[in-house]
């Protein structure tokens, strides 16, 4: 470590100096600190503003995925407000506070919870009729690739707890042993 520290110095002798005048400087108070962390509230009513500000410049659209990073950035947190959405985790506040931008929910194509129930039919007459849940092997089995991956996000989804109790309940019910992987 005292080599690398002395080796920087050679190279730039006005580097120690900096670090002393940056250590010299007191500590934070604990108010101070907590003024000035960011947290995941803050950061989301951060995120909020900027959408609603690109919106009055636009005459209220939405941000588009290829209009530029920025709006990338903005796009990309109004879909994984949409997931939160439709895996009911937003909470009512911040559902009222993006209903006042408009239609932020956006085009879906149908209903997310028909959707779902609809996959979980599917994965119940696949494992009747065959004995095992869908895999994806793309050399032997593409037509399984849909169920596959649908079934896969369902235990991503229980393993981080972050599956809606109630569709738990359903596949427990509707698929018995679904949390267990293939194998």
């Amino acid at each position: 470590m005292q080599r690398a520290v002395d080796r920087e110095i050679r190279r730039n002798p006005a580097w120690f100096d900096q670090c002393w005048l940056i250590h010299d400087q007191p500590a934070w108070d604990g108010a101070a600190a907590r003024r000035f962390a960011r947290n995941r509230d803050r950061v989301w009513w951060q995120h909020y503003t900027d959408v609603a500000a690109h919106m009055r410049e636009r005459d209220g659209s939405l941000p588009a995925q290829n209009e530029s990073s920025r709006a990338r950035e903005l796009y990309r947190w109004i879909e994984a407000q949409r997931r939160q959405h439709d895996a009911g985790n937003l909470t009512q506040d911040r559902i009222d506070a993006l209903d006042k931008l408009g239609k932020w929910l956006g085009t879906r194509r149908g209903n997310p919870d028909a959707l779902w129930a609809s996959r979980l039919e599917q994965v119940q007459r696949f494992h009747a009729a065959r004995g095992r849940f869908p895999v994806y092997t793309p050399q032997y089995r593409p037509d399984e690739k849909v169920l596959a991956i649908w079934l896969h996000r369902q235990r991503t989804w229980e393993r981080k707890g972050r599956l809606r109790q109630d569709r738990h309940k359903q596949l427990d019910q509707v698929v018995p042993g679904w949390t267990a992987p293939n194998k």
